[in-house]
């Protein structure tokens, strides 16, 4: 028994799922249109993409499940960490 309330589990199970759909939404919009980054190679933001993409891994490995043992590593993996991420990425990929 891990001593969480019901309401509480039920919670992080909605945050779960709603990090992991956030994240194939983002991979699902990059790969089938991938002009909604840019028009054309030369004219993609980079930095901000790898952002992006950092902020989807961690909510990806969030979403299925992963909770890492290893102190330094949970910060990374941490839901707040990857929404912060991937709302800063698609922000300067997407709308600047």
């Amino acid at each position: 028994m891990t001593g969480k309330s019901p309401s509480s589990e039920k919670g992080a199970r909605l945050l779960r799922a709603l990090t992991f759909t956030t994240a194939l939404l983002f991979a699902a919009l990059i790969v089938l249109y991938p002009r909604a980054i840019a028009t054309d190679m030369t004219t993609v933001p980079h930095g901000w993409l790898v952002l992006l993409l950092l902020g989807m891994s961690a909510a990806w490995v969030y979403g299925l499940g992963f909770e890492p043992e290893h102190r330094l590593l949970r910060p990374f993996f941490h839901p707040a960490t990857a929404w912060l991420l991937m709302l800063v990425g698609a922000w300067q990929v997407f709308l600047a």
